[in-house]
């Protein structure tokens, strides 16, 4: 039996792409470091709410967090506390829910991929996903990206379902299945999904210029379900917050995002289809002809003629805010993913029956892919001293799978291009998420550093920690228990005498933060101190280079100081 009789042409189908999506995801899970600076925030923050109890206010340490809702840190505290325990500060245990959105976001993707055609379709197009470069990575991370893509999804397919129902209870039953993921997503990252769903309907009322289909959304349970998903907290946070909680995340976090480039993170319009390639790798081989089957079904007005329409009307308009959004991040076009899958399915299965340009078009976007792939590990690994092998063999394995797939879409053998396309995209996530990354120890600085921390107590005991290097991954790893302080303030203290050297504590000074002034007056401090180590790392998020300098005051006269020091 072939494997397109096992996998594609049965039932077993959703297992398999639920099992393609867990093990992409799961590389580098467990070996790559907690990373700065939006996984540790959220981490130390599910953290701090099942230490403390409070399950309606969001802190990270002693400031409040009025970015994104709940449901991301109640997840992650639910995984860690059947897990480890906020105690052990394990990272993989923060990651469990977004490889679980990763899961729901490639079979939303076969299940609509198989409503709106049929079910060789639906598994070319949630296998595909499941491998993606963004999707796989941001199921990797404890981050809200995945699970949102995953409600987003499946709101999709729920719109898909509303439209295309027979009857009148099967077209209620969606639409409050609707309600329900577009609640959960507002839960996961605020307006986002309820954003892109809105235009989709306003969309597609548009492009079959009638409305009232509308009406099955006014079903009374969806509406309620909703409200409750979201009231009860939403309620209890504006009065543990006075109200500032909507004020921030509205006025500070998102308005900003929508009016400027935020935070140094500005780029024109056009630069999330640029990335594409990439980002999209390897499903990216089979969005051309997918394209070009949706056009030609619009223009000729095939039996598949409604699919192309809805899957206009919901990627069009949020690709395009996605676009004209002038604060962009690489992870911003994920929710569309699922849909842009069920296209690239499409033109998987009708490679055959596409334009040679199409086809064409798409073999060199998928070389463009695993050049642009390879060559990020191999800088990866060159520069940052990672295990240069895995890099190149990574690079082999895709150059090597991109020409089988080529030779197999010319046989017409889309099995075989399938099990190419899927190593391709396992390849990158086991050898450079799985091993290059983890192997670049120069750019985690934050684990040796708490370990030479954790290595220093044996000095000064249960100490106060006081750092001027301020990643929350350090906080994270620190377990919160960390005073952040500016260098200047420091510097001044100790020029004026107010630091005391026989009390027992622990400094950990980011060098490359301090003016050359303050630096000047480190010295006499670090020759007083008991213990002085030191780590150089690189600081990605600020892109320099980065010396940490541990020191201990105070230290027990009968401990060993001489180690290290």
């Amino acid at each position: 039996m072939s494997l397109q009789d096992r996998l594609i042409n049965t039932e077993r189908a959703s297992l398999f792409i639920a099992g393609l999506a867990l093990i992409a995801s799961l590389l580098g899970v467990f070996t790559l470091p907690v990373l700065d600076r939006d996984e540790a925030r959220f981490a130390q923050a599910s953290a701090q709410m099942l230490e403390s109890g409070d399950f309606v206010e969001i802190r990270f340490q002693d400031e409040p967090r009025h970015k994104k809702p709940i449901g991301i840190y109640w997840l992650q505290s639910l995984s860690v506390a059947v897990t480890t325990g906020p105690e052990a500060r394990e990272i993989w245990a923060y990651r469990l829910p977004s490889v679980l959105g990763a899961m729901l976001a490639a079979l939303s993707a076969f299940w609509a991929g198989r409503r709106l055609y049929d079910h060789r379709t639906g598994v070319f197009a949630g296998a595909l996903v499941s491998v993606t470069l963004l999707l796989a990575s941001e199921g990797g991370i404890a981050k809200t990206d995945a699970l949102l893509c995953a409600m987003t999804g499946l709101s999709f397919l729920a719109f898909v379902e509303v439209w295309l129902a027979k009857t009148d209870s099967h077209r209620r039953r969606w639409a409050v299945l609707m309600w329900v993921f577009v609640a959960l997503g507002a839960l996961i990252k605020g307006p986002v999904t309820p954003a892109m769903m809105g235009l989709a309907v306003v969309t597609l009322c548009a492009l079959e210029r009638r409305v009232t289909w509308l009406k099955v959304f006014f079903y009374w349970p969806g509406p309620v379900l909703a409200a409750l998903i979201l009231l009860p907290w939403l309620i209890g946070v504006q009065i543990a917050t006075d109200g500032a909680f909507l004020f921030d995340a509205l006025g500070g976090d998102m308005a900003p995002k929508l009016t400027s480039g935020h935070e140094g993170h500005g780029a024109p319009p056009g630069s999330h289809l640029l990335l594409l390639p990439i980002l999209f790798l390897p499903a990216i081989v089979s969005l051309p002809t997918g394209l070009a089957s949706l056009i030609k079904d619009w223009r000729d007005q095939t039996p598949d003629a409604q699919a192309a329409r809805l899957l206009v009307a919901f990627i069009a308009p949020a690709w395009l805010l996605v676009e004209l959004i002038p604060t962009k991040l690489p992870h911003y076009p994920l929710p569309i993913y699922p849909a842009l899958a069920v296209i690239a399915g499409l033109g998987l299965a009708r490679w055959g029956r596409v334009e040679r340009r199409w086809r064409l078009l798409g073999l060199g976007l998928l070389g463009l892919g695993v050049l642009a792939a390879s060559g990020l590990l191999i800088a990866l690994a060159w520069r940052f001293t990672g295990v240069q092998w895995a890099a190149f063999w990574a690079t082999g394995i895709m150059v090597f799978c991109g020409l089988a797939v080529t030779f197999a879409l010319y046989m017409r053998r889309y099995d075989l291009a399938l099990i190419g396309l899927v190593v391709i995209g396992l390849s990158w996530h086991g050898l450079g998420r799985g091993v290059v990354a983890p192997s670049a120890d120069i750019l985690f600085p934050s684990a040796p550093a708490a370990a030479e921390v954790a290595d220093m107590r044996a000095l000064v005991g249960d100490a106060e920690l006081v750092s001027t290097y301020t990643e929350p991954s350090f906080v994270f790893l620190s377990r919160g228990a960390v005073q952040l302080r500016d260098a200047d303030e420091i510097a001044a203290d100790l020029a004026a005498g107010r630091l005391d050297f026989s009390t027992p504590r622990l400094y950990v000074f980011d060098l490359s933060r301090w003016s050359d002034n303050a630096a000047e007056t480190l010295r006499p401090f670090v020759q007083r101190a008991c213990a002085v180590r030191l780590v150089d790392g690189f600081n990605y998020s600020r892109g320099d280079d980065t010396v940490l300098l541990i020191a201990a005051t105070g230290c027990d006269a009968s401990a060993d100081v001489t180690s290290g020091s």
